[in-house]
């Protein structure tokens, strides 16, 4: 009996070491940061992109058969929603027509449809797609989009689906918190002072600096853990849970060895309060505002906040179930935030060749001085005018983004067409991109914003609030 009681302790203490509940050595204590240090070398990260080179719009430029047909760029989207029955029945000759409807509007008016290839591309998708369809007896509308996407998968837009079905893949984090990892001048130990040597495929330093996040442990200490990034499908289902297949092994410099299993990632996103269109809340004391639009109608709101926030030495702005909205909404947060003009490092070009315009920040701004400290969280579901903001926020002093990588759909806008047989939704931007400077790494497409403080989105305002009262 003493036996088996003492091999499931035992079962029992190994869990516990594999489950995240590393104990907080005072390794982990020792290395901790101050606030002033943390900050300082986050700004000094977010300014590496201050004196980088606008981007060179010209390969964004749109180029017609016709300039005449520059006159119709807008002529496809609508305002209309139309009820979409996807069991409905197609003729193949009313399929046929709605491929045409939506290749001819992405020529008239789709705004990166040279940057994905142009005709040659399109054209071929087309025919492409044709054929499929002619090969059908009879298909549904459901069916009608899949094929659509299915031959639209070179659209690299993080703004473009239809029906909410996503042609390319975005990337979405894995977390392997089993152990907690310390940044030392030996390099990366555990919380029990082990060096690590290498971890299966990332030998070099180099890639150990890409797969080590700073994230913060249950107890709100600064830590590392590894974290990959996996392409993911979103075509609806992107709520299920999503498993990681891949383990990783620890390699430390004595010679032992730990393996990481991942969490578990599900798309983080939470409603407002019924009736409410913003929640300025508190936690641990720290003033929380969240808002899941940039939605000009509840404009009083959103700056009343800002203004009430500018005050706080410390404050968040929830931004993990912000799907985007008027870009002006977010400029004017964070002018009565800081009590100044915020500009982004990015720039916002139209494509139209007889109108290539930049917004303001094309030209050299200070950066905006800020001496209490504002945390950005962010998730999956931060997309859009919300990643301009966090793209704001790095010209913005003592700004932490804390949280997952963003949705990855920046680089364009929305604007909606409806098939007119299916009544399939296709979402697409016309007109305007947004440019990160040349070269730079922190934003891409369907990748998304990388946070600088990585932690799932669901945990990231709890464990923020943690790691503010921890540090000194």
């Amino acid at each position: 009996m003493k036996s088996k009681l003492a091999s499931l302790l035992c079962c029992l203490i190994v869990l516990i070491n594999l489950s995240g509940c590393t104990k907080v050595t005072q390794l982990v204590k020792d290395s901790q940061p101050t606030k002033a240090e943390l900050l300082d070398e986050i700004n000094t990260e977010h300014q590496r992109w201050e004196a980088a080179p606008a981007a060179d719009p010209t390969p964004y430029l749109r180029h017609y058969d016709d300039p005449a047909d520059a006159q119709k760029d807008t002529d496809y989207f609508t305002d209309t929603y139309s009820e979409y029955d996807a069991e409905k029945e197609l003729t193949v000759d009313e399929a046929k027509a709605d491929v045409n409807y939506l290749f001819d509007a992405l020529y008239y008016d789709y705004a990166l449809y040279d940057y994905f290839g142009g005709h040659a591309v399109f054209d071929q998708a087309k025919a492409d797609t044709l054929q499929e369809v002619q090969s059908r007896d009879s298909l549904t509308c459901e069916d009608l989009q899949k094929i659509l996407v299915s031959h639209l998968t070179f659209i690299k837009d993080g703004h473009f689906n239809i029906n909410q079905d996503y042609p390319s893949e975005k990337d979405i984090p894995f977390f392997f918190r089993q152990v907690m990892f310390v940044k030392t001048d030996s390099g990366y130990q555990n919380a029990n002072g082990k060096v690590v040597a290498s971890v299966d495929d990332h030998d070099d330093h180099p890639d150990l600096d890409e797969l080590f996040k700073r994230s913060i442990s249950k107890e709100g200490y600064l830590v590392y853990y590894p974290v990959l990034l996996k392409e993911a499908k979103f075509d609806g289902t992107e709520w299920d849970k999503h498993v990681c297949d891949e383990q990783l092994t620890v390699h430390y410099a004595d010679g032992s060895t730990d393996v990481l299993t991942a969490d578990t990632w599900s798309q983080y996103y939470k409603d407002l309060p019924k009736g409410q269109n913003t929640d300025l809340r508190q936690t641990d004391g720290i003033p929380v505002f969240q808002f899941n639009h940039f939605d000009p109608s509840f404009l009083e709101e959103t700056n009343d906040a800002a203004a009430q926030m500018s005050n706080a030495e410390i404050s968040m702005l929830d931004l993990r179930s912000n799907v985007g909205g008027y870009e002006e909404v977010a400029h004017q947060w964070f002018n009565r935030y800081s009590h100044q003009r915020v500009f982004g490092t990015g720039v916002r070009y139209s494509v139209l060749p007889a109108s290539l315009v930049a917004s303001p920040s094309t030209s050299k701004t200070p950066r905006a001085s800020n001496d209490n400290i504002l945390i950005l969280l962010s998730g999956k579901c931060s997309a859009s005018c919300a990643e301009i903001t966090l793209d704001l926020s790095y010209n913005l002093d003592n700004s932490l983004i804390i949280g997952e990588n963003t949705n990855g759909s920046m680089i364009s806008n929305s604007g909606h067409i409806e098939l007119p047989n299916s009544k399939c939704s296709v979402d697409m931007t016309f007109s305007t991109v947004y440019l990160t400077p040349d070269g730079s790494d922190y934003f891409e497409e369907l990748r998304g914003f990388f946070p600088d403080i990585w932690v799932p989105a669901k945990e990231a305002e709890t464990l923020a609030a943690k790691l503010m009262e921890n540090l000194k």
